[in-house]
């Protein structure tokens, strides 16, 4: 499905930025040079008050991307495209003519060094980042957090070495200050009261089943009623002694009301942790539940395509009982990693209209769309890790596909 109200909402407000920077009337004549540089560098605190406000995890925004993914996905396209316009803007700087720049109060100067603070800081930490696959999940947070530095240093370097009066209420002044605050803000939000606050669900461990030597299934039952659709998954945080308490995000597998079941493979240090530690009447916090998986609106006839601990959110849609022609292909890699096969082999022979292919990645050669016959008004939903995703999507047809990918790290 179409991300295009979060495109939309994303070009609006870029848009908006560049015109009223462009056309604001700055305190006194300055040079062309001087004119691109201040919209370039207003665009880059637009983008990032873009940033955070997408690392909020809002349900609106979800829905508006159509997914948590896709929000994801502009994020970083966005935390992108604000360190390029920082860094355009600094090399414009430069360029401007001296005399411009012999006015310049030691206020002035003092905003000048803190936006070139606020350049290097941004270019290590938005650098680390993008290589956080190599760090742990909790040093991954806290360089996202200390964002906010940089970004506090760039409002102060923009409001008091600008050469346009952002403290007048302008059109530019008052999108200034609300961007900005609503992008502090919205920083704030995750690094305080997201965590302690915005986790409405709390409840127990009531049961954990070991599935393989690497997958468990855990049940959790919470003190109010989550109401999910098949296909969801919600972010868990564990609270128990050598467990990582940050939130990490998890496929609902089954349950109802109160019991809700949740499936895990130990592949990161955070699923190794629960895998070997986790115990019942642990005390756990639940926010959620996230995604766009929608098979009830989905064609009569569908194809899905699970690969490994993909096959969690079908798992939570076969126990509904559905009454739709389903094509099912499973691919995991070895016989240790196929969890529930023997419950959907028996699902098939029950159910004259469920179909499921099992391919074992050791023995046969990975699943293809050229090898598929996928008839017209066919809804193909694709679940799995994230070159799976990357593979399908660019070969599957365009209409009725709905994909969700792993790449959260857990």
């Amino acid at each position: 499905m179409s991300a295009y109200k979060g495109i939309l909402f994303i070009l609006f407000i870029m848009c908006g930025s560049a015109l009223l920077w462009y056309f604001a009337k700055p305190m006194a004549p300055i040079h062309p040079l001087n004119t691109l540089s201040h919209v370039i560098g207003g665009l880059a605190m637009t983008s990032l008050f873009l940033v955070f406000l997408l690392a909020t995890r809002s349900k609106i925004l979800e829905r508006w991307f159509y997914g948590l993914e896709r929000v994801y996905f502009y994020h970083k396209l966005l935390a992108i495209l604000s360190l390029g316009l920082i860094l355009i803007h600094g090399q414009l700087q430069k360029m401007v003519p001296d005399e411009e720049l012999t006015h310049r109060t030691s206020l002035n100067e003092f905003a000048k060094g803190l936006g070139e603070l606020a350049q290097y800081g941004f270019i290590i930490l938005i650098v680390l980042a993008f290589i956080a696959k190599f760090l742990k999940y909790e040093h991954w947070r806290w360089l996202h957090r200390l964002l906010l530095v940089p970004y506090a240093f760039g409002i102060y370097h923009a409001y008091f070495s600008s050469h346009y009066d952002l403290l007048q209420p302008s059109a530019l002044g008052i999108f200034t200050a609300l961007t900005t605050t609503i992008g502090c803000m919205s920083a704030l939000y995750m690094l305080t009261m997201y965590q302690d606050m915005f986790f409405p669900y709390k409840g127990h461990i009531s049961s954990i089943q070991k599935l393989s030597p690497n997958v468990m299934e855990v049940e959790l039952t919470l003190a109010k009623r989550l109401d999910y659709r098949p296909g969801q998954f919600l972010f868990l945080k564990i609270f128990q002694e050598g467990i990582e308490k940050a939130p990490h995000p998890f496929s609902i597998s089954g349950g109802h009301g109160q019991q809700i079941n949740i499936k895990m493979k130990a592949v990161g240090d955070y699923t190794k942790q629960v895998y070997n530690l986790i115990q019942n009447h642990t005390e756990v916090a639940v926010d959620g539940p996230y995604g766009h998986f929608d098979f009830d609106k989905g064609h009569e006839q569908q194809l899905w395509i699970a690969g490994g601990m993909g096959i969690t959110p079908f798992l939570a849609y076969l126990h509904t009982k559905p009454n739709k022609k389903i094509d099912l292909y499973y691919s995991f890699h070895g016989q240790d990693n196929a969890i529930y096969k023997d419950f959907l082999q028996d699902y098939a022979q029950a159910n004259d209209h469920f179909t499921v292919t099992l391919i074992d990645t050791t023995q046969q050669d990975r699943l293809s769309v050229d090898a598929l016959s996928i008839p017209a008004q066919t809804s193909i939903f694709i679940c799995g890790p994230k070159k799976m995703i990357k593979h399908f999507k660019s070969t599957a047809p365009k209409k009725n596909v709905q994909w969700e990918a792993f790449s959260f790290k857990t």
